[in-house]
């Protein structure tokens, strides 16, 4: 699920996370989990801690034990009530079927919805500091506290325009304002999110106007403590409950991983302080104890925010602001399915040729000595025809890339062209095929991370077209090492091409001395990428049924012996 622009989410979008289940787990929790289940002498409280460092298994066992037991929904306050009711037998299926994110995710909505469990994880330890210190049980604070924001994490991995709100919290924003302009002004659609996934009754208060105090008592909070206060019995008694302490340990961690030292920090700190009757410094000390401890956790200082403490100055993260590609290729949307929103099919990667033998490949048109090449529309026409009609006469990908390449230079009439593809781990792009590849230096000569290309990224994850000009060439680099957007032309053509699923490489053009691309040519441009992805899909088509003829003679021959 995308948006296409930057807009409130519709109601089918809406209906979509509310209907989504497949939230993943940490891959460390299930090889932990493994581990203890080995041992002869496993038990629920060595259990207990291992999966309480997982938010996503906690909400996960949550779903579970209600829909096991209806009604008991009011009596589970953590991991151990969970187990009592589902058996140590209901974890173990549990663990092996969900899914789970890698350790260092390359996706972007991975990697924020990884920082989205370690900062619930470090609400719901801010939120137990905080109950112990006042001598409330913690198992309560810390689930309510640990779950309070679970309603955003499907966003996070079904629409990456909900991304913005790690923008917005990074620009100064707090978490309200940030969500109401990501997700609009909607409070009774999140709770429905909400009732949907069983939330405890803590969570569910926070979203009770009549539950938290009003305007004017935050406004309040933020200065003093109630208690100093002649009339301030009433927001003593809100401050008190366990909704107002899982509203301020969940806005306070988030804050605290964002910039620990920022204002917002404070003011959700000194509110904590007020309501809780506690001294602001030794509730600074108590969060600096709770950071470093996650960061531990985690093997990342950055996770919790700690590491921002360890600079010269004061400083914050920055989220960068997600903006939609523009013009997704028709071929693409027709298909994939609607519903297919979280798969991420790996496509098989060609086999490369030698650089001699890439040397030697050429269009068709152009094998034979004897007939010249034709230069302009006509060539263009011939080769888009051959790649939509005949496609196997190219023979393999090979020959058909490189046909490709010959029809932007010699059909469309631009000067240097390359295709990209992906290395075994899919984390960097390197030229395989080209055209007059000096023009396009350094990305011809040298395999480029993803991970400081976000364009490129972005470009591997959906088939969309980029025309990038000297106007926009500053808004389409962001982001890239300024060596390696200096070094590129500033006028440039992207596309990326798949085989029927996810994009398997993308294609880049550009002209000598920044030479203007016409509008007719990006449309040529992007009308023959189009027509390469589906050559490649036919090819693809081609190959795996010759594969299962080549198979048939050798299972009759088995059978026969």
């Amino acid at each position: 699920m995308q948006n296409s622009a930057l807009q409130t989410p519709s109601a089918a979008q809406w209906e979509a996370v509310l209907a989504f289940r497949d939230l993943p787990i940490l891959k460390e929790t299930r090889d932990a989990l493994r581990v203890e289940l080995k041992n002869p002498q496993v038990s629920f409280e060595s259990l207990v801690p291992v999966a309480e460092r997982d938010p996503a298994l906690c909400w996960h066992l949550l779903q579970k034990a209600v829909s096991h037991n209806p009604g008991c929904r009011e009596q589970i306050h953590g991991v151990y009530n969970c187990l009592s009711l589902l058996g140590m037998q209901e974890l173990i299926i549990l663990v092996k079927k969900l899914p789970v994110i890698e350790d260092h995710p390359e996706d972007a909505s991975q990697k924020v919805y990884r920082q989205a469990l370690y900062t619930a994880h470090m609400a719901g330890c801010l939120a137990a500091q905080w109950a112990s210190a006042k001598g409330t049980p913690t198992s309560t604070a810390y689930w309510s506290a640990m779950l309070a924001n679970s309603i955003l994490w499907p966003w996070l991995l079904l629409d990456q325009s909900s991304h913005n709100w790690f923008h917005y919290l990074s620009e100064g924003d707090d978490l309200s304002t940030a969500s109401r302009k990501v997700f609009g002004n909607s409070p009774e659609n999140w709770k429905r999110l909400v009732r949907r996934h069983n939330l405890p009754d803590p969570v569910v208060d926070m979203f009770q106007r009549d539950k938290l105090p009003e305007r004017k008592d935050w406004r309040r909070l933020r200065k003093q403590d109630p208690r100093d206060l002649d009339t301030g019995r009433q927001l003593i008694h809100k401050s008190q409950s366990a909704s107002m302490l899982a509203l301020t340990a969940a806005n306070t961690a988030w804050h605290l991983h964002i910039n620990p030292e920022g204002e917002r920090s404070q003011r959700w700190l000194a509110m904590s302080s007020h309501a809780q009757g506690r001294r602001y410094p030794t509730l600074v000390s108590e969060s600096r104890k709770v950071q470093l401890d996650e960061a531990r956790l985690r093997k990342s200082a950055l996770a919790s925010g700690i590491a921002l403490l360890t600079t010269p100055r004061p400083e914050a993260l920055s989220y960068p602001k997600w903006t939609p590609l523009p013009e997704v290729a028709p071929a693409y949307a027709a298909t994939t399915s609607p519903n297919d929103t979280t798969a991420k099919v790996v496509q098989a990667e060609p086999d490369v040729r030698s650089e001699a033998e890439i040397d030697k490949v050429s269009a068709p048109e152009t094998q034979s000595p004897t007939k010249p090449a034709r230069h302009g529309s006509a060539y263009l026409s011939k080769l888009m025809g051959q790649l939509s009609e005949s496609p196997a006469s190219f023979g393999d990908w090979h020959y058909l890339m490189q046909g490709v390449l010959k029809g932007i230079h010699l059909g469309i009439g631009i000067d240097h062209a390359i295709v990209m593809l992906p290395g075994k781990n899919r984390s960097s792009l390197r030229t395989v095929y080209s055209e007059n590849p000096d023009g396009l230096t350094p990305l011809s000569s040298t395999s480029i991370p993803l991970q400081v290309a976000p364009l490129l990224r972005q470009l591997m994850k959906q088939s969309a077209a980029v025309h990038i000009t000297p106007a926009t060439c500053g808004r389409y680099f962001k982001g890239m090492p300024p060596e390696l957007a200096d070094a590129l032309p500033q006028e440039l053509l992207l596309m990326s091409v798949h085989a029927g699923r996810d994009p398997i490489g993308i294609v880049i053009a550009a002209n000598s001395g920044n030479k203007a691309i016409s509008k007719a040519q990006y449309q040529r441009f992007r009308q023959l990428c189009t027509t390469t992805s589906q050559g490649l899909a036919s090819l693809r088509q081609l190959s795996a049924q010759k594969n299962k003829s080549a198979d048939k003679p050798h299972k009759t021959a088995r059978q026969t012996s």
